[in-house]
């Protein structure tokens, strides 16, 4: 037990040091980085610095003016279109009663519905009937789920 708690303590120390290189190796470019503008800006005087602030003012409050007029402006090319959303078509309600059926299955009909059911189950076994197996439940999906349905609906009547 002892081992795999050293193990795992030795990951977190190379995590830890990985992520402190990379620290490392950031706080130095920003150094870098800092004194490279440092150099750059060396010779300005506190008149310089003043018009690059008001310049950088007069820029940055232009373009949001600029944004701030525009977008209050009735001119504007792209407007957003909203469409109502719609109920679909087929669309099949989920909180009804399911369909009872009045009628009752005869036993040649559920052999029918079971040999079907065993020979697409045997489809989707094979690597060859694979193919017509997907494509048939891709066609109708809800074909299986129906199968199971008519099943059940039998084995219910069966008991009564």
């Amino acid at each position: 037990m002892k081992f795999t708690l050293k193990r795992h303590s030795k990951r977190k120390e190379t995590k830890n040091s990985l992520w402190q290189k990379f620290e490392q190796a950031n706080v130095q470019l920003q150094y870098k980085c800092a004194n490279w503008l440092k150099s750059k800006t060396a010779h300005f005087s506190r008149l310089n610095w003043i018009v690059v602030l008001f310049t950088f003012i007069v820029f940055t409050g232009g373009c949001s003016i600029y944004l701030i007029v525009k977008s209050f402006s009735g001119n504007t090319t792209k407007n957003i279109t909203v469409t109502p959303i719609t109920k679909p078509t087929n669309l099949v309600p989920t909180k009804e009663k399911p369909l009872e059926l009045n009628t009752i299955i005869s036993e040649t009909e559920f052999e029918k519905i079971t040999s079907f059911r065993s020979y697409m189950d045997s489809l989707g076994r094979s690597p060859t009937g694979k193919k017509t197996h997907d494509s048939i439940v891709l066609n109708r999906p809800e074909l299986l789920d129906s199968l199971t349905m008519l099943e059940n609906y039998y084995y219910s009547h069966l008991k009564n």
